[in-house]
């Protein structure tokens, strides 16, 4: 609710302009008591008009500077009352509710009869208690919410950290398991290295017992050739030494033959040839 002042001015344009705001067209009956004011810059009442039609045409900024200058050209606490008032009208019209706060005490300081006055305060302590509630809920909301993100990121960490101490645990197995699998094959490889230089160490061995043996066989062949070359020599003397023998046997035989046949020789007497025919 705004108050307006009606006064009755013998000047055309102020009985225009009240008539305007009477019939709710506000930005002509605003117009109208401009042209006054710029006549009356100081006039109380003037300004109060025309702030008030500014109120209702919806500019707020342009009230609140009409009704300031209303307030400050007036010694009235009840028409002082009535401004203050109006401002706390236009502050809360502009969501500050504040300023507006301020302006409903001013009024009821001058006028404390002003039930207006009286109830838009209650209406704002208690407005502005329902929204400190809701401030203080909605920061409750919030701490929980972030304490809520908070234990989320705290359990996503932990998962994150489990995650990661059970992969490092894995890749420890792994690692053990290679090493394991590293030193089972490389004693395998020592093993297989063990038995294979035993068994080039037998294999060694072995030819060298087969070197030994065909040594020790050659040996013998060449012993048992050297036997038989030996009983083939003496078989071959024996065999020369008969034939040498057989031989003189022979040669004294023929050394008696013709000492038997020089005998014969002697008493023989050569036969002549009978030239005129056979013999026989």
């Amino acid at each position: 609710m705004v108050f307006f002042v009606s006064v009755c001015y013998a000047d055309e344009s102020l009985y225009k302009g009240s008539k305007l705001y009477q019939k709710q067209k506000f930005n002509e009956a605003a117009e109208t008591f401009q042209q006054v004011q710029n006549q009356n810059p100081d006039d109380p009442v003037v300004n109060y008009n025309l702030a008030s039609s500014y109120y209702k045409a919806g500019d707020y900024a342009k009230a609140l500077e009409f009704y300031d200058n209303a307030l400050k050209n007036s010694k009235d606490n009840n028409f002082k009352s009535a401004v203050l008032y109006n401002m706390g009208n236009c502050c809360y019209r502009k969501q500050d509710n504040d300023k507006a706060m301020q302006y409903y005490k001013e009024a009821l300081k001058l006028n404390s009869s002003d039930m207006a006055a009286k109830h838009n305060v209650e209406f704002l302590q208690s407005d502005q208690s329902k929204q400190q509630q809701q401030q203080q809920n909605n920061k409750d909301n919030k701490d929980n919410k972030d304490d809520k993100n908070n234990q989320q990121n705290q359990q996503n960490q932990q998962n994150q950290q489990n995650n990661k101490d059970n992969k490092d645990n894995d890749n420890k197995d792994k690692d053990k398991n290679k090493d394991n699998k590293d030193n089972k094959d490389n004693k395998d490889n020592q093993n297989n290295d063990k038995q294979d230089k035993n068994d080039k160490n037998n294999d060694d061995k072995n030819q060298q017992d087969k070197d030994k043996n065909g040594n020790d066989k050659n040996d013998n062949d060449k012993n048992q050739n050297k036997d038989k070359q030996d009983n083939g020599q003496d078989k071959q003397d024996d065999k020369n030494k008969q034939k040498q023998n057989k031989n003189q046997h022979l040669l004294d035989y023929f050394d008696k033959q013709d000492k038997q046949n020089q005998g014969k020789a002697k008493d023989y007497v050569p036969v002549k040839a009978n030239k005129k025919g056979k013999n026989w």
